[in-house]
């Protein structure tokens, strides 16, 4: 058994155990974002790419996208899948907590849950600085969150598994509500050769409120537009399982 950094052997599955995503619907609401707030954007840059299936969509629609990963596995993965379309796009290795590209961007994006893995407020603070020093002074920082509703009703307690000819996995998942910390042990048996090899990754999420997000972000120097239940613009409510923020620089 070895035991992996989050999303390093995850990668080799992810788009298949994902496939359930609708990206293009991902796409058309982050589009109608830049619509709705005057932000035409040129270049984007998509933190935590993870694989790429946002980057290289949008990329599709003629924005100029550049993206970063801390898994080098998913990088791999995004590359690959780049180059196998022709679709032209920067991917950088960097740590959504302090990445540096000395470059400024009409819009950032950090999708799919991506900022619950800041592990506290100071971390999830070092990430909107960071992202704020990325930004030209009009553009828009759109992102999300998992909320805790969806955590207790979808995941805490329960376990996923899967059994391919390649690879199978085991997906269990513990939340502890006075830490708002969830708890992602994955186990995967990847086929290497005749054999299969075991890799298991841990991955750590925490729940963050709206209140707290939107404190970080002023603290940050944004100014929070709006947090709506995802793909719509309404609202968000104690029955919203992700959340939609866009902020801009005050």
């Amino acid at each position: 058994m070895l035991l992996t950094p989050p999303y390093e052997k995850f990668a080799y599955a992810y788009d298949r155990m994902m496939k359930n995503v609708n990206y293009l619907r991902w796409g058309d609401y982050i589009e109608s974002l830049f619509a709705t707030y005057g932000c035409k954007p040129k270049t984007i840059l998509d933190v935590a790419c993870g694989t790429g299936a946002l980057t290289i969509l949008l990329a599709s629609r003629g924005y100029e996208m550049t993206g970063i990963d801390r898994a080098e596995g998913m990088l791999d993965v995004a590359k690959k899948k780049a180059e196998e379309q022709q679709i032209q796009i920067e991917f950088h290795h960097g740590n959504m907590l302090n990445f540096q590209l000395d470059k400024q961007f009409d819009a950032i994006l950090c999708t799919y849950d991506s900022i619950n893995y800041a592990s506290n407020e100071n971390e999830l603070s070092s990430m909107f600085n960071t992202v704020a020093k990325h930004l030209t002074p009009e553009g828009l920082f759109i992102f999300d969150v998992t909320t805790e509703r969806n955590i207790v009703e979808h995941f805490h307690n329960k376990t996923f598994s899967e059994n391919h000819q390649d690879y199978s996995y085991i997906w269990k998942n513990n939340y502890v509500q006075h830490t708002k910390m969830c708890r992602t042990f994955l186990t995967f048996f990847i086929r290497e050769g005749k054999l299969f090899r075991r890799y298991e990754e841990v991955h750590q999420q925490r729940i963050f409120e709206v209140s707290t997000v939107n404190s970080s972000l002023k603290d940050a120097g944004y100014k929070m537009l709006s947090a709506y239940d995802m793909y719509t613009f309404n609202r968000w409510s104690r029955y919203s399982d992700r959340i939609n923020f866009t902020a801009r620089l005050e």
